[in-house]
């Protein structure tokens, strides 16, 4: 199956699981509804993307497993939303879960292979580490388990983090950064980006520890100029590429201003407690405005562009 067909596919029927669960966007079935998008939409165009034809044996073998999987396992987590929390939801959230995990194992290969060297292809390859982690909480969700303590809305929305942040960020930080290898900015952004992932959630969980917020903020802040970097990088590529199809570059400059966009959100939430006139700016809307400038305008769009413009890189991959 090709990946306009599974995209298309995954499209339809993302549209009907977010009509009949979403009633609002600051509703917590929202979140549900971003990660069965990554799951069914996003994830066939960044697994293409982050293919490695440099891939054989294991590795190989591994990539096409996942890419056969990908499809019937976003299915049944749709149905796993679908179900009341517990042992049916968590063994149909199982098949994602070892898709993202082969993913993790693939890109544990890669990085053994590859190195540091070149930036964007180790950026992209640490992003499948990260996805996994998305698969792991996805499974708390699901089944109703709350990990140190966290709320159930936490839970979920770590996953979405991890499928966001983790994997299609980085993917995409990769693929700017290897058709613009000079730029000092890009490699900022790709180490901020790396780095901000985890730090994120270490900072997450040493406040829910009772430990100091500031490392959250911190962490926060980390994560907010890596992406406000890359945002740079794709609305640079808007304006500098002009041997690429018009189309494309106007993917690329909304996508860039949407994350741009969404960046400033997060950090006005890390500030919300400093700022007396955003108290309207909680997790629902964050949850709303943040989470679909990132889903919808960024991750989307931007995926888009880069299967219509093919990926440049500096090693063939």
């Amino acid at each position: 199956m090709t990946t306009p067909l599974k995209v298309r596919i995954g499209a339809v029927c993302w549209c009907v699981f977010a009509w009949y669960t979403v009633p609002h966007l600051t509703r917590g079935p929202w979140a549900e509804a971003m990660v069965v998008l990554a799951a069914l939409v996003l994830m066939p165009m960044t697994w293409c993307l982050a293919r490695d034809f440099e891939d054989a044996g294991w590795a190989e073998r591994l990539w096409k497993f996942d890419w056969h999987l990908q499809l019937p396992a976003g299915l049944l987590l749709t149905a796993a939303f679908l179900l009341p929390e517990g042992v049916l939801a968590v063994v149909c959230a199982l098949p994602w879960f070892l898709a993202l995990a082969v993913m993790a194992i693939d890109g544990l290969l890669r990085l053994r292979r590859h190195g540091v060297k070149p930036l964007g292809v180790f950026c992209r390859d640490v992003g499948l580490l990260y996805a996994s982690i998305g698969g792991a909480w996805l499974l708390a969700d699901r089944g109703g388990w709350e990990p140190l303590g966290f709320a159930p809305e936490i839970v979920l929305l770590t996953a979405v983090h991890f499928h966001f942040s983790g994997l299609i960020l980085p993917v995409l930080a990769g693929l700017a950064l290897n058709r613009r290898p000079e730029c000092p900015i890009g490699r900022s952004s790709m180490w901020l980006v790396l780095l901000g992932v985890p730090l994120v959630a270490v900072g997450i969980t040493t406040t829910q520890l009772g430990g100091p917020a500031m490392l959250e903020t911190i962490a926060t802040g980390v994560l907010i100029l890596g992406g406000l970097g890359v945002a740079f990088q794709h609305v640079a590529l808007a304006v500098t590429e002009g041997c690429v199809r018009a189309t494309v570059r106007i993917l690329w400059g909304v996508a860039g201003i949407c994350l741009a966009a969404g960046m400033t959100l997060a950090a006005l939430y890390a500030l919300r407690g400093h700022i007396a006139a955003l108290p309207w700016l909680d997790i629902p809307w964050m949850r709303a405005l943040h989470g679909t400038l990132n889903a919808l305008g960024f991750s989307l769009l931007a995926l888009l562009a880069w299967c219509r413009a093919g990926r440049k890189c500096c090693c063939g991959n």
